[in-house]
C-alpha cells in the first residue's frame, strides 16, 4: 500500500511540474510575442522615416536641378566643371544631375567624352 502512495505523490509532483513548465512556456511565448510586436513597429516607424528621407532627397535633388536650370539663364552652354563650380558640389554629382536632365529631356549634350562636353537647354 505504502508503493501506491508514493507512486500516487509522484505522479502528482510530476503533473504540478508539467504546469509549472507549461506555464512558464506560456509566459515566454508571450514575451517572445511582444517583442515581434515591438520589432514590427520599430520597422514601420522606421519606414516612415525612410519614406520622408527619400522624399526630402528627391527634393533636394530637384532643387539642384532647377539651379542648374537657372544656370541656361546667363549662359547657353554649361559644362560638368561649371556646374560642380558653381553649385558646390562635386563632379560626380554634377555628371549625375545633367545626365538626368538629359534623360528627362531638358537638356542635351553637346560632345560625348571629356572635358569639351558641354550641355545646351
Amino acid at each position: 500500500m505504502n508503493y501506491i502512495y508514493i507512486i500516487l505523490v509522484l505522479v502528482v509532483v510530476g503533473l504540478a511540474l508539467w504546469v509549472v513548465k507549461l506555464y512558464k512556456d506560456k509566459k515566454e511565448s508571450d514575451r517572445e510575442v511582444g517583442l515581434v510586436e515591438n520589432e514590427k513597429n520599430e520597422c514601420v516607424a522606421l519606414g516612415q522615416g525612410l519614406a520622408q528621407y527619400n522624399q526630402k532627397l528627391q527634393e533636394k535633388k530637384n532643387q539642384v536641378k532647377e539651379k542648374i536650370l537657372e544656370l541656361f539663364k546667363t549662359k547657353s552652354e554649361i559644362s560638368n566643371h561649371d556646374v560642380a563650380e558653381k553649385l558646390n558640389i562635386s563632379r560626380a554629382s554634377a555628371f549625375r544631375y545633367l545626365d538626368e536632365l538629359e534623360k528627362e529631356g531638358k537638356l542635351k549634350q553637346v560632345g560625348e567624352t571629356g572635358a569639351k562636353v558641354v550641355y545646351r537647354a
